[in-house]
């Protein structure tokens, strides 16, 4: 719980606050005089007698506020008509004492919710790293999508951390879902998103909440909603338009209060282009657009992340320091994995080097894949990476996966679960992704 400051001198008033505060065991400090607001390590949350200090409180709350920007103030006096000369920067609620009297614990309440949420901001926005003017704008972005309740679109390449932008966006709610569109399979997403009752179909015995019910009053994140397929895209629609949803076998819709944040590493506008994305719902996501820059168009924030990351992983009273030539070769690596890539180098170079300074060569980075990822082939191989775009290098690439599970189906004599086993899959998601690749089993055959 946490400590309160109350700046006051001894009246019915202050009495009375005294008194509601200690019924509830907040620890509370007495001031009886304003100077005492200028020494420093003072509580997240002041109560201030404006009428004990009337002379003395616009300069005293200046001073407060300069040094301890993020302690909430709550104001107060019998007549606060009189106190409207002072900035309301000063202080973030003011109550005359008849409100006070009524409405004291939950506007304190209020006043630590805010403060709650702004440390969990502060706490969130600090993963964020880097100088880059991409990063600043993004960085801009996210602080303006948190005071508002639009869906979000973050768009951009895997491992440039669009689970970390969710995150940061989704600080101010208590409740925080994810929900991985590309590991449910097809004939389960009705259910897993909004639910069932017991006996809507063969093996429900019991009634399921929905993960959008889980979520109400919080926000989802729904990660590579690329993936989704269409029969859900369509629900998914519905639940933003109407606020509601319906779980399966149910009579009633229930009403909820969601804030969707999706995510996503394709290119929406090929796939609807492709009839694999259904635009209305492009658009219905898309109100705030975020799109993440790969690190390699970024590369002056490989500094700053190299030292996080060491900051992160370095055992406690280890330093360790980036040299140079080190700081080169990190780079001078594009990083086809981003900062996902660039997190695994690090923690894996702490892991093998002694504390101290890190050389070019302690950095252990994976330049390849054999002679497919160094060179352009014309085998199956490495066909995509003859590619002159990047769309063109995606569609080379679904070729080149539409061969390669159609050549091991056949292996398995057109057996679907016996591929999936061999590939290590679910039988669904095996389906899922040749429907998704344009592939018909039975053409397959």
């Amino acid at each position: 719980m946490l400590p309160i400051d109350f700046f006051t001198k001894e009246n019915a008033t202050s009495s009375f606050i005294q008194d509601v505060l200690s019924s509830v065991d907040y620890p509370v400090n007495i001031f009886p005089i304003a100077q005492a607001a200028n020494t420093d390590n003072r509580a997240s949350l002041v109560i201030w007698d404006l009428d004990a200090f009337a002379n003395e409180s616009e300069s005293a709350l200046s001073k407060l506020r300069s040094r301890n920007p993020d302690t909430m103030i709550l104001a107060y006096a019998e007549n606060p008509d009189q106190f409207r000369d002072i900035p309301n920067n000063l202080y973030d609620i003011l109550l005359s004492v008849e409100a006070l009297r009524l409405h004291l614990m939950s506007k304190i309440a209020r006043l630590k919710e805010i403060y709650t949420a702004k440390r969990t901001f502060r706490e969130r926005m600090s993963h964020l790293v880097g100088k880059s003017e991409a990063m600043q704008n993004l960085r801009k972005t996210v602080e303006r999508a948190i005071l508002h309740t639009g869906s979000v679109l973050i768009q951009g390449e895997s491992g440039v951390g669009k689970d970390l932008i969710a995150r940061a966006i989704a600080c101010v709610y208590d409740k925080f879902v994810t929900v991985n569109c590309s590991a449910i399979p097809e004939a389960l997403f009705e259910s897993e998103l909004f639910g069932h009752t017991r006996g809507a179909f063969t093996g429900a015995q019991n009634e399921r909440i929905g993960l959008f019910e889980e979520a109400n009053g919080g926000a989802i994140f729904l990660d590579e909603i690329g993936d989704m397929p269409l029969h859900a895209q369509v629900k998914l629609l519905r639940v933003i338009q109407n606020h509601e949803i319906r779980p399966i076998g149910a009579n009633k819709t229930r009403h909820i209060n969601v804030r969707i944040i999706a995510a996503t590493n394709r290119d929406l506008r090929e796939e609807i282009r492709e009839k694999r994305f259904r635009e209305d719902l492009f658009y219905r996501l898309n109100v705030i657009p975020m799109q993440l820059s790969p690190l390699r168009e970024r590369k002056e924030d490989i500094e700053d992340l190299a030292n996080y990351f060491i900051r992160q992983y370095a055992p406690e009273g280890e330093p360790y320091t980036l040299s140079p030539e080190a700081l080169q070769k990190l780079q001078s690596h594009d990083w086809p994995g981003n900062i996902r890539e660039l997190e695994n180098v690090i923690q894996r170079t702490l892991c093998f080097t002694a504390p101290g300074i890190l050389n070019a060569d302690d950095l252990q980075i994976d330049t390849g894949m054999g002679p497919a990822a160094n060179t352009p082939s014309t085998t199956n191989g490495g066909i995509a990476l003859s590619a002159d775009t990047y769309n063109e290098f995606r569609e080379k690439q679904m070729d080149e996966e539409r061969e390669f599970l159609k050549a091991k189906i056949l292996e398995c004599n057109g057996s679907i679960s016996l591929a999936a086993d061999k590939l290590g899959m679910v039988r669904t998601a095996l389906y899922n992704r040749l429907a998704r690749l344009g592939l018909n089993v039975k053409d397959i055959r």
